[in-house]
């Protein structure tokens, strides 16, 4: 029977409504993010003095490295996914059942690769439908000609990265919440810790956007999306990240702290767990905001050899010597307090400034001095004035914002699909951060070489995905480097023609002449020939006579 077009709104309006709504999870393992455990120890004896006539001096610290490798910077990261562990292996998609998976899944080599790269044209290119994708009318070439619709929806259907047979049970002392994903999360902040750090380093919240019904899920009113998976990140002041953690709530168990490691309460602990890796004894710089600052933690990091600033609570200070808020507030824009003490042989710097609000800080390494000025915007005259600025004020806005960043460049082309299974969602999440990070690494490596950077992110992406699409074994030529690359870059910038990446065009995989109904002029540079030959992978009309080689010389040179 028909339906009205009444009936079908009405039914749509259903479904957008059961789409929308957010229940929380009756499990009993249920998280609770609100619950910061605040252990500082026995700082009762910290006093901190008056230093307002007392410049500090700062070393000039550089702790960079340089970064002069990693050419082909995407093959550090992409092995991360098309090499883990797949239905291949015979994982099951649930913890107790087992079903057979079909033959016809078992996925080659050469194929491996093409389960991401049809994730990373679907970051490009968005449609309302996944099956969009393979539909004659919206139909992508790049994605259907890769793989059919039906090996896609098998592929994502089987595809596990851990033995579902060894998780242990929910009542076990010793069981991990993040089972399903564990080794991709350890493969990954290996690979990415194994890139040399920059000195400076900021530590923030990131949210993995879902509305999956999940006990993982958490709630960040200050976040856009304010629903979805947390994680920890770890990243410089460009974005880079060298390391991630998602939060589960069992973090803070015992088990997972090393033998050396103080208990500092579960905000500081997170801190301690992912500068495990950093190199210590080095002057390298960690930034933080309120939620993990604290004097036993800023002393942690400064036996370790690691500098920190971060804003603190005032309930966080023991025997808190700056001006109450409320006197505080009656004095001009831009006055701000210092006071220093030691805990335990660490020198801390207490910073108050006043600006459009009170902003108090911390720093092993830094105070006031010295001051500069800003511009800011008065509201009864109506100008700009100049107003003094504390110098740990300019280093926390300078590199806190890598997290934010980082989100950013995520967020502008990220993959929008969705799934019943909580993992996969964590997956596609870390497929976009491994991308990122592939290009920030790219950029990092020509800014070290002095090389331009011919690459925006969104051309990074697109190229990515349309070179693992098509590259299959990449055959080295003897002798010396041809000279044919950098003439059909110029040809490029003469004729407004389609190019074939260098990766693709000399794989070895898949190049066929086949004679064509029209003729066309040669790809090759100085070649001034027309042919019917045009090749069945680069679509490009290359020569193939007697005389002349081209369509070999495109292909092997």
């Amino acid at each position: 029977m028909a339906l009205n077009d009444f009936e079908i709104t009405a039914l749509l309006t259903e479904w957008e409504k059961s789409e929308d709504e957010f229940e929380h999870s009756e499990d009993e393992n249920d998280l609770d993010s609100n619950k910061v455990q605040n252990t500082f120890e026995n700082v009762s004896n910290v006093e901190f003095i008056d230093i307002n006539n007392l410049p500090i001096e700062i070393a000039n610290i550089n702790g960079d490295r340089a970064l002069r490798s990693h050419n082909n910077v995407t093959s550090h990261f992409i092995p991360t996914i098309s090499q883990s562990q797949t239905s291949s292996q015979g994982q099951a998609p649930s913890p107790n059942i087992n079903p057979p998976i079909p033959a016809n899944i078992c996925i080659s080599k050469v194929q491996q690769p093409q389960k991401p790269v049809n994730l990373k044209w679907k970051k490009v290119c968005h449609v309302p439908n996944v099956r969009d994708y393979w539909s004659d009318q919206l139909g992508f070439p790049p994605i259907y000609e890769a793989m059919s619709q039906k090996r896609f929806e098998q592929i994502r259907q089987f595809l596990h990265f851990n033995n579902n047979e060894t998780m242990l049970p929910k009542d076990h002392i010793n069981n991990d919440r993040l089972h399903k994903i564990r080794p991709l999360v350890d493969y990954l902040n290996a690979k990415f810790s194994s890139i040399p750090y920059r000195r400076d380093l900021a530590l923030d919240e990131q949210l993995c956007a879902t509305k999956a019904r999940n006990y993982l899920k958490q709630y960040l009113p200050m976040k856009p999306h304010k629903w979805g998976y947390k994680l920890y990140v770890l990243s410089d002041s460009k974005g880079f990240s060298y390391k991630f953690e998602i939060y589960t709530g069992q973090e803070n168990q015992e088990r997972f702290r090393l033998q050396n490691e103080q208990d500092l309460g579960s905000s500081a602990n997170v801190v301690i767990r992912l500068t495990r890796e950093v190199p210590t004894n080095e002057n390298y710089r960690v930034y933080f905001d309120n939620y993990y600052t604290s004097v036993p933690l800023m002393a942690a990091l400064y036996h370790k050899g690691i500098l920190s600033v971060g804003t603190v609570r005032r309930n966080r200070i023991p025997n808190c010597k700056l001006p109450d808020e409320k006197c505080f507030k009656k004095q001009i824009r831009g006055t701000s307090y210092e006071y220093i003490t030691s805990y335990k042989g660490a020198p801390i710097s207490n910073v108050i400034w006043k600006d459009n609000k009170l902003v108090t800080l911390m720093s092993t390494y830094c105070g006031v001095e010295p001051k500069s000025t800003i511009k800011r915007f008065e509201k009864k005259t109506k100008n700009k004035t100049t107003i003094e600025c504390p110098f740990i004020i300019k280093e926390y806005n300078r590199f806190m914002g890598g997290v934010d960043t980082l989100d950013s460049l995520i967020g502008r082309n990220k993959i929008k699909m969705r799934s019943r299974k909580w993992f996969i969602r964590l997956w596609y999440h870390l497929l976009d951060l491994t991308t990122v990070n592939s290009w920030l690494l790219y950029k990092r490596t020509r800014e070290e070489l002095k090389e331009p950077i011919k690459y925006t992110l969104a051309d990074w992406r697109k190229e990515l995905a349309f070179c693992l699409t098509k590259t299959g074994v990449v055959r080295k030529s003897r002798g010396r480097p041809s000279l044919l690359e950098g003439e059909l870059q110029n040809v490029k910038i003469r004729r407004p023609t389609t190019s074939t990446p260098k990766d693709v065009r000399q794989d070895m995989l898949g190049h066929w002449p086949r004679f064509q109904d029209k003729k066309g002029r040669c790809k090759i540079p100085y070649c001034t020939g027309t042919t019917f030959w045009m090749c069945s992978k680069c679509k490009q009309y290359l020569c193939q006579t007697k005389d002349k080689q081209c369509f070999e010389n495109y292909h092997v040179a």
